[in-house]
């Protein structure tokens, strides 16, 4: 059933239900109705037995006896003959009247039949009979009527009344119910035909008008993921172009220094340049693709990937070697100061490191020779702090963007670094904040 389509299985759902209402509350009906004239049949037994006692049974027994017959035939009871069939015995079990001969159910013997002062109702598989003591003591009156008379008549009733209106009702409400299914489904089949028709990056949201309010979160959930994927597809766009933009310069001055090395073979001097301004070209690439790759992986991510307990002081401790080798290569001033321990929060331990390294790198590559960076860290804070030249009000705003570098830069640089950093923050739910120092130079701060 799950293959069939929603309309055939609404269908198909509200057939069996009204179906099965319809069988259910017949056969109530049908018991109800039972009942009902079980207690009105049984009422005129007792009349019909009544009215035979206070008929005059003497004169009866006495017209009856010159017949020499017990079997009665008479027009005063041909209209209830059908309904009730009589019997009236003697004390001693002796038949004297009766409108049916050799009905079993209809023998009385004083000593198997025990009767009390009060009539008495006994069902057979045949009959339903009243047994009555007349007043006098001296005659038993036996009142039956078949139960089929009175299955029959349920049966009657029940086919007026249950079967047929329903009979007649249940195709018609099935026919409604199909145009209003149909009506109501309307919406859902424009929805599907915009979805067909719409194109791989078109995200105007789908019209949610006169859609079924369980329908719409639905539509909702699909216009924020229309939302999304379009934000997405311009992000990748903007940054497969500025990738491309970015990676054009650099490999043109590869190739240019790789012709110059070609040109320049009598001259080892000049090859030799060419060639050292070719390894730092390449190495300069190789970054950039790097962080390329990094930033595509941070934005695949919609979480922290294995995560686990952060101790930032051995994150430091890890690449301080590292860091106190770039410092003395380019003869910088590094101090790292632990002022407190931070509590433990969990995170990735890679990313973090990445993220650790891109701002001490950046502060140890803007800064000039024989300045001074620090790295301090506290309760409350990771702070990178260098001498450098800093970034003017205008552009502090921008930085974190993309391929976005400070105009006026004679380092070189892809303007990624900042970008990572700022993914890998917003992704462990660090604050990120730059500004200038008021006496000269640059300050990051990395609040936990």
């Amino acid at each position: 059933m799950k293959r069939l389509s929603l309309r055939t299985r609404l269908i198909l759902i509200f057939t069996i239900l009204i179906l099965l209402s319809w069988v259910i509350s017949s056969a109530i009906g049908y018991v109800k109705v039972r009942h009902r004239i079980r207690l009105a049949y049984d009422a005129e037994q007792i009349m019909f037995a009544k009215r035979l006692e206070r008929s005059g049974l003497d004169d009866l027994l006495a017209i009856q006896a010159k017949n020499n017959n017990t079997s009665f035939r008479s027009d005063r009871f041909n209209q209830a003959r059908d309904a009730f069939s009589f019997a009236i015995f003697s004390i001693d079990g002796k038949k004297l009247i009766t409108d049916r001969d050799d009905v079993p159910d209809f023998i009385y013997s004083p000593t198997e039949t025990k009767l009390g002062e009060s009539p008495e109702f006994r069902e057979s598989k045949l009959w339903r009979v009243l047994w009555l003591k007349s007043q006098d003591q001296r005659f038993i009156i036996a009142v039956g009527q078949k139960n089929v008379y009175r299955t029959r008549f349920a049966r009657s009733i029940l086919l007026d009344h249950q079967v047929t209106p329903w009979g007649i009702m249940i195709p018609i409400m099935l026919l409604i119910i199909t145009l209003m299914i149909n009506r109501e489904l309307v919406p859902l089949k424009r929805v599907t035909s915009e979805l067909k028709l719409r194109k791989p990056d078109d995200e105007t949201p789908i019209e949610g008008k006169r859609l079924p309010l369980e329908v719409q979160p639905f539509v909702d959930a699909l216009n924020m993921l229309f939302a999304r994927i379009g934000d997405m597809l311009k992000r990748e766009r903007r940054f497969v172009s500025d990738a491309a933009h970015e990676l054009r310069s650099p490999l043109t001055a590869l190739r240019v220094q790789a012709e110059v090395a070609q040109i320049t073979v009598n001259k080892p001097e000049a090859q030799r340049k060419a060639l050292n301004n070719l390894t730092i070209g390449i190495d300069r690439a190789s970054r950039l693709v790097d962080q390329l790759l990094t930033l595509s992986r941070l934005d695949a991510q919609s979480g922290i990937p294995e995560q686990e307990t952060i101790n930032w002081q051995s994150l430091i401790q890890d690449m301080q070697p590292t860091f106190f080798a770039s410092a003395k290569e380019k003869q910088i001033n590094l101090q790292i100061n632990y002022q407190g321990m931070p509590a433990d929060r969990h995170g990735n331990a890679v990313l973090l490191s990445l993220l650790i390294r891109n701002l001490v790198d950046n502060a140890l590559h803007y800064t000039p020779a024989e300045g001074s960076v620090s790295v301090t860290l506290t309760d409350q804070q990771l702070v990178i702090e260098d001498s450098g030249p800093g970034v003017t009000q205008e552009h502090l705003q921008r930085l974190g963007e993309r391929f976005y570098r400070p105009p006026g830069q004679t380092k070189t640089g892809s303007g990624l670094g900042i970008s990572i950093v700022k993914q890998i923050a917003e992704l462990h739910g660090l604050t990120l904040s730059f500004t200038n120092r008021e006496e000269g130079g640059f300050r990051v701060r990395v609040g936990f």
